[in-house]
């Protein structure tokens, strides 16, 4: 899949957490922009010596939404945030892509797939909602769980997408990692860190496949976490989220 270089208007905005800002665009050229759920698009920004370069992945459902849609989240001063944050439906953006690794691939002889993400670091596993769901259906010994960590319960986004998923599909579970929540937990969510999750589960370096999005630092320490557990590297997909300043 080529990338290519386009322009992208702002149809819509709103707030899916305190803090990020979920953006809905259409190509300026009405074209539709060919992608594999899990790979992101990069925005330019003219900088003062040179152009920038910041990328997100594709939070769109694909069949639900015929828009191409991000999740940003905001960092004061931040050239991203400042022109993304302040753009007003009718205002076009130049991007190109798409582009990366993180999606599903073939993997006939996996039983299971440990999705995790810290943040905006979940946008790609909403993208792939539509092939998990063919999945689990074609395959009954099959199942997910997906795991998101945020530090308080307001910071989860896209959390009812997964759980309304997790009602239809009785072999996807949602966890919520909530580090710093201080209010009494319900019954999909545990306290700490999203890697701390693993103890929950009884990994099979055989048989399951885990993708990591999100800040570097949990998934550095997640990918030495599953290496001391005898996961081999080619079963460890890894997408690192850089804040976007």
């Amino acid at each position: 899949m080529a990338i290519e270089k386009f322009s992208l208007v702002l149809q819509q905005a709103r707030r899916i957490t305190p803090n990020v800002l979920h953006m809905a665009f259409k190509r300026a050229d009405g074209k539709r922009l060919d992608y594999i759920p899990g790979q992101f698009i990069t925005f330019m920004f003219e900088g003062a010596d040179k152009v920038k370069r910041r990328s997100y992945s594709i939070a769109s459902v694909p069949g639900q939404d015929d828009t191409i849609d991000i999740a940003i989240s905001y960092v004061e001063g931040g050239i991203a945030s400042e022109a993304l944050f302040n753009m007003q439906p009718g205002e076009d953006f130049a991007a190109m892509g798409p582009a990366g690794r993180l999606v599903i691939q073939d993997d006939p002889h996996t039983k299971r797939y440990i999705l995790v993400a810290t943040g905006t670091g979940v946008a790609p596993y909403r993208t792939m909602l539509p092939e998990l769901a063919k999945r689990l259906t074609e395959r009954p010994d099959f199942s997910i769980e997906l795991f998101l960590g945020v530090q308080y319960r307001q910071d989860l986004l896209y959390a009812q997408d997964f759980r309304e998923f997790a009602k239809q599909h009785q072999r996807f579970r949602f966890h919520a990692y909530l580090s710093r929540e201080t209010t009494e937990l319900v019954d999909d969510e545990g306290k700490g860190y999203v890697q701390h999750g693993f103890e929950s589960l009884n990994l099979q370096p055989d048989t399951d496949i885990i993708y990591l999005c999100g800040n570097p630092n949990m998934i550095d320490d997640a990918f030495a976490l599953l290496l001391e557990k005898n996961f081999a590297t080619k079963a460890i997909r890894r997408e690192k989220y850089i804040s976007s300043n």
